[in-house]
């Protein structure tokens, strides 16, 4: 299954759709779905004409993209359908501000806040949902404003790869073809150094050098529990939970060393009357009086995670029952063979992440309807919502991942993965995470990133002879650590505090903590591979 002929010219070709997306995007600032249509066409006349592509292997192809799009888009939808019927009832406002509020010390709130908070709402939601509820929170807690957009853009970037409920976990392992219970583990191990050093950044974002002198042994200890967590949710099975749970492990942790005094002493950073209407705010907090109860807030949220942990009881993980196409195999005329696929991109009932949140959102529906709280058409108001904010995106994604699918199967993808391989060479390991990164610049997403360059990278290590579950890990790592610098996402959050037209101002703070992150995790690697 060779790759079809080394040359200038057929790099050039094939990596003529990427070139295309990225000045798109970037330059002429086209829109994910228009830019992504333009790029698939793109590749498949160049599959057509130049990779001896058929048009029957075109429509199989096309088919597949739309299959594994389906697959992810499932997730996503749900994701932020739970999230918007939560976000109906008011318990968004009350979660947030009793995660706000129990830490005092302003190290420790942009720690647990920025960093720990925005985590679980990216876990929750993602579709810089994070950003555009943490940073207001930041605000009003006294932040400036440009600088609470930086900590929560750096502060949540630990935790999209697993956000919405797993959609880029799910797709980097669907584009590579590693089994979950494979690459959810290495992956977990490996995102250890980016978690730590990503509140390393956020102290620095908040108080300098000297915020990490006060707070290093506190960070330290949330970074580590957090990374943990990542790891016992993927070891444990349900990786969909690996943002929220350590998301909630990090404020818990966050909360207990701020009150050691591990991060510095409250009353050396905020006044007296400050600290006394933070006492107040914490007693409130705590005694679910402010706003509403935390819990019952937060139940929706329980739910999800108490049927993810169900869904592992053994019996249950027997039960196979799902929706997937069977996909021939097809071959180029140069000679390049795609084997045949069964059960393509699957949705089994008991392991897609997306039953379970509507199975969640039916029982808090129940529950809420029992006691009252439940508001006519509010589950109506909420999809009329969840479509508005996931058309564009959806269209985006199907696009992207139709033309990742025409340039593997028509060679397209192995041939750039061979050029790569051979211009990096041993270094290949630690330029690997910045191909994730861009691919999260150019689109704003993890998901498309990993659909962009999953099967790009996993050539390169192929053709390096270089373990593939680690460089498919550092991919996702990297499209994670990118979105700390996506300008979509930075336009969220300049929007949401008055800052528009600052774009600037703030990634010029973003990009220089991105970049240190993501080379100390190719360095990571490339120790790993040694």
């Amino acid at each position: 299954m060779e790759s079809p002929p080394l040359t200038a010219l057929g790099v050039a070709l094939a990596s003529l759709p990427i070139g295309v997306l990225l000045v798109l995007i970037m330059a002429r600032r086209w829109s994910a779905p228009r830019a992504g249509a333009a790029a698939c066409l793109v590749a498949a006349t160049l599959a057509l004409g130049q990779f001896g592509t058929s048009y029957r292997s075109l429509a199989i192809s096309s088919a597949k993209g739309l299959s594994l799009s389906l697959f992810v888009l499932t997730v996503i939808w749900a994701a932020v359908l739970l999230y918007n019927v939560v976000d109906g009832l008011g318990s968004i406002k009350v979660i947030g501000r009793t995660m706000s509020r129990v830490v005092s010390n302003p190290l420790g709130q942009a720690l647990v806040v920025g960093w720990a908070f925005s985590g679980f709402m990216q876990g929750v939601a993602g579709f810089g949902v994070p950003v555009a509820v943490v940073t207001p929170l930041l605000v009003s807690m006294g932040f400036p404003a440009v600088h609470a957009v930086a900590i929560v853009l750096v502060g949540h970037a630990w935790s999209v790869t697993y956000g919405s409920l797993g959609s880029s976990y799910y797709t980097i392992q669907l584009v590579t073809g590693i089994h979950g219970e494979v690459i959810g583990p290495h992956m977990a191990m490996l995102f250890a150094v980016p978690v730590v050093a990503t509140g390393f950044a956020v102290a620095h974002l908040q108080g300098g050098f000297g915020a990490i002198r006060r707070g290093a042994l506190g960070i330290t200890v949330m970074g580590v529990c957090i990374a943990l967590a990542i790891w016992l949710a993927n070891v444990g099975g349900v990786p969909q939970l690996a943002s929220i749970l350590p998301g909630l492990v990090g404020c818990g942790v966050g909360w207990f060393v701020a009150r050691l005094a591990l991060l510095g002493k409250n009353g050396a950073e905020i006044t007296a009357s400050e600290n006394d209407k933070d006492d107040k705010d914490i007693k409130e907090a705590k005694s679910g009086k402010e706003e509403g109860n935390f819990h019952f807030a937060f139940l929706p949220y329980y739910v999800v995670i108490a049927l993810s942990l169900l869904s592992q009881i053994p019996a249950l993980k027997k039960v196979k029952f799902g929706l997937g196409l069977d996909y021939p195999g097809v071959q180029t005329a140069l000679g390049y063979i795609t084997k045949a696929q069964k059960n393509y991109a699957v949705i089994e009932l008991m392991r897609h992440p997306a039953p379970l949140i509507l199975l969640a959102i039916g029982i808090s529906y129940a529950i809420c309807r029992a006691s009252g709280r439940w508001r006519p058409n509010m589950l109506t108001t909420a999809a009329k919502l969840t479509y508005k904010q996931c058309i564009g995106t959806s269209v985006g994604i199907c696009t992207m991942v139709m033309m990742a699918l025409i340039m593997t199967d028509a060679g397209m993808t192995a041939l750039l993965g061979r050029a790569i391989a051979s211009g990096t060479g041993s270094a290949f390991a630690v330029f690997s995470p910045f191909i994730g990164v861009l691919g999260t610049f150019m689109t704003g997403s993890n998901t498309n990133s990993n659909v962009m360059f999953g099967a790009l990278q996993m050539e390169s290590a192929r053709a390096l002879a270089i373990e593939t579950v680690t460089i498919a890990s550092i991919q996702s790592i990297g499209g994670s650590l990118g979105s700390s610098i996506a300008p979509a996402k930075v336009l969220v959050g300049t929007a949401m505090v008055g800052l528009s037209g600052k774009e600037g101002e703030v990634m010029k703070r973003t990009i220089p903590y991105c970049l240190l992150i993501v080379l100390l995790a190719g360095l990571e690697v490339r120790l790993f591979l040694q």
